[in-house]
């Protein structure tokens, strides 16, 4: 089964509809588990730690350090067992 990484909405703040993405703290084929911090990005006023929705392998990295994405944006996919 997959499982799409997502950005989601970060704190209230409406200023800005997008994050940058600062590194990958895990990289395209290592095992996860549900929780662990996968990569950091930074909003107009925090660094944030985005973690694994689920545990598996992380398959698919679809955005790189220093690209800028919207909120609510896929990033990585991981491959469940199921």
């Amino acid at each position: 089964m997959k499982k799409e990484v997502v950005i989601p909405r970060l704190g209230s703040s409406d200023e800005s509809n997008e994050v940058k993405v600062l590194r990958w703290l895990k990289r395209k084929g290592e095992a996860v588990q549900k929780g662990d911090p996968l990569l950091e990005v930074e909003t107009d006023k925090v660094n944030v730690e985005i973690e694994a929705p689920d545990t598996g392998l992380l398959s698919e990295v679809r955005v790189q350090e220093g690209e800028v994405v919207a909120f609510n944006s896929v990033v990585a996919v991981i491959e469940g067992k199921d």
